[in-house]
This record gives structure tokens, sequence and C-alpha cells, in this order.
């Protein structure tokens, strides 16, 4: 280690591989000599337990003097802090975000679905800093949202608290990453303002699915057939509308539906009754899809709309698919499955720390969950 002078940088040679020349009289500045000849000037300080380091330029672009100056005000600006006050006030909510769902983090729906949120309801706010965002702010947009609607949309109390949501998860992500210290949409908690969901109950009755059973009875449209098998099985949605052939498996000898993909991301295995067999016979076609497009084979059936709305004015009254799923938890219970039973059935993870230690693919808990599945009738 010597002092770092004109002389010095004028006689630094290359080498096979890059070396250092660190300046004996200001600690942090040094020479970095490249094979090619390169020679940059560079700054580097630890600082409460961080490595920080800034390549200042290129010799002779940049003399020595402003290089030992530059070196000198990186040096301070890491110490007092301010360096990284100035790195927090560049990350934008935007570059949060980014950061936030890179990876496998989040599921492609779930994906879509924070992304449209945050490009129009905090649209305005993309380019912020994520300092700059307040409590105020925060509070001013939940209304705004909820009471007036926002670049022209329609006021929705529950756009206004999925905003807040994604807002507050993005914003206890900035806290980990030590961007912001505290979380500035808590002040909706701590005044105590409503932003819970109403749960919806909706559900079929029994003599509402035998009508709707009844009027379908010949159909083989595969939306309906998709009905059907939500009505005797509880899967959501996404789970029957992509379900494939190769699902269809044989689980210690016993002939199951096996869903992979789900919310929980636990496998979710259903014996398959005589009841599913019958509709999954009626859904044979030549696609990888159980429920494949009547437009296009090889594509599973993504809108459920038309065949609901048309099998809703059969039956008088309007459902929608998940609907389905609590007709189904519903007359699972009146037909006396236990609770312990239908939560499996329905695929939903429990706290309980017994209930997390059963297989529920072993044989016999596969037959058991068939029976039950068996009792679900209309």
């Amino acid at each position: 280690m010597s002092k770092i002078t004109s002389k010095l940088v004028s006689s630094a040679r290359p080498s096979s591989s890059e070396y250092f020349i660190r300046d004996s009289e200001l600690k942090g500045f040094a020479l970095r000599v490249f094979p090619s000849g390169t020679i940059k000037y560079l700054a580097e300080v630890w600082h409460e337990g961080k490595s920080h380091r800034k390549t200042l330029g290129s010799h002779p672009v940049l003399t020595l003097q402003d290089a030992r100056k530059q070196a000198l005000a990186f040096i301070r600006d890491v110490q007092s802090g301010q360096r990284e006050e100035s790195r927090k006030a560049k990350v934008t909510l935007g570059d949060l975000f980014k950061d936030y769902t890179k990876g496998d983090r989040l599921k492609p729906g779930t994906l879509k679905n924070h992304t449209q949120v945050v490009r129009f309801y905090l649209k305005d706010w993309i380019d912020k800093p994520v300092t700059s965002i307040t409590k105020e702010m925060v509070e001013k947009l939940f209304f705004q949202i909820r009471d007036y609607g926002v670049h022209e949309g329609k006021p929705t109390y529950s756009q206004a608290t999925k905003t807040m949501r994604i807002l507050s998860a993005l914003m206890n992500y900035a806290c980990a990453d030590e961007l912001i210290e505290n979380n500035p949409v808590t002040v909706l908690k701590l005044k105590r303002i409503d932003r819970s969901i109403i749960k919806r109950e909706h559900y079929l009755k029994a003599e509402e699915v035998r009508r709707l059973l009844q009027v379908t009875r010949n159909e083989t449209h595969p939306m309906t057939l998709a009905v059907h098998l939500m009505l005797y099985t509880g899967l959501r949605k996404n789970e029957a509308l992509r379900l494939k052939w190769e699902d269809i498996e044989t689980v210690n000898d016993v002939s199951c539906i096996v869903i992979r993909d789900t919310k929980n991301c636990r496998p979710h295995y259903l014996p398959i009754t005589p009841v599913i067999n019958e509709i999954l016979k009626k859904a044979s076609n030549g696609s990888m899809y159980v429920f494949s497009s009547p437009q296009h084979s090889d594509r599973h059936l993504v809108d459920e709309r038309p065949t609901l709305k048309r099998l809703s004015k059969a039956i008088g009254v309007v459902f929608k698919c998940h609907d389905l799923r609590r007709t189904f938890a519903t007359r699972a219970s009146e037909a006396g499955v236990d609770f312990l039973m239908v939560k499996r059935l329905l695929n939903h993870k429990s706290n309980d720390i017994t209930a997390q230690y059963i297989q529920w693919n072993s044989k016999q808990n596969l037959l058991v969950m068939r029976d039950a599945l068996a009792r679900v009738e209309y």
C-alpha cells in the first residue's frame, strides 16, 4: 500500500489478471488495473456491516485530483447515511412491484390480478418513490376508490379493499428491505376503517340442484359437465376447468382425480365415485383436457358465463361457480359427513398439528374419502 500519485498511475502495468492498488493516505481510495490495460479509480468503504463500492471513472478521462475528491465525498456520504437515503429515495413503487413479483413468488393468476390492480388503481403512484407514500395519501386514496372512483371508474368498496391489501403487502416488503420503517397502510387499521370483505353465502338448495340436474340430464356441453363435477366434488372453478385426463390416476389402487396445482400448494386427492365416473365418461373427448373448449380442442374452457347464465335462467336461480363449492360442502354436512372430512374434501389446510400428520392419500383413507363423497346426493 502506497500513496497513489500521478507517477504511480502512469507506471501501472497490466497483468494476466486484474489487481488493485490501494491508497495509503485516503483509506478506501484505490486503482483497479485490468488485463486490458484499462485503469479505473474506485472508492470502497465498510459501513454498518455492509460493503459499499463505487467506480468513479477511468484514467486518464478522470484526473487523479478529481477522483480523490469524488472518493472522499462518496466515503463521507456512506458513513453519514446520506448515500443510503439517496438510494432509498430512488426506489419507486413500480420498482418495488417488479422486485416483489419476480421469480415464482406469485401464481400466474394472482400475478395477473395484482398487475391489473396496480396498473389501474395505483398508476398515479407507479413513479413515486416508496419513501414518499404517506399515511395521509393512503387514507385519501382508499376513500377515493371506495366513494368516488378513480380514472373515470365507478366507486367500488371491494376494489378499494383489494388495492389496500396489495399495497400493504408491497409496503411490508419495503419494510423488510429497509426502504421504509413503517407500513403507511396500517393507518386504516389504526383508525378502525372497515375494510372487511362481506363473505358470500349463496348456495343452491338440494331441490334447486335436483332441478338443475333434471334439465341438464341429457347435456354433454363441457361446461355443463364441469358444473356437475363441481357439485359432486367441491372443486374450485379453475381446478375443474383445467383438469387433464392425465390427472386421472390410480393412487394406492384407488382411482382418483389428482389436482397438483392447488391454492394451498398441497396435492389434492379425490377418489372417483360411480357418479363422478359417469360425468367423466360423458366428457370423454380427444383433447388433453377433460373440459376442452368447443372452439379450440387443444385448450381448456375459460369462460363459464354463457353456460351459467343459461342454466340460471333454466332453474330460476342465479348462481356462480363458487356457489357450487358451498353447495357441495353444505350438502356433505347435511348428509352427515363430519367436519374434518368436509374440510379435507375441500382441500382446506388445517392449523391443527394432528391433522397435518394424517396422510390422506393412504389406501384406507382414500376409501374412506370415497365413501364420504358417495354420500353427497341431491
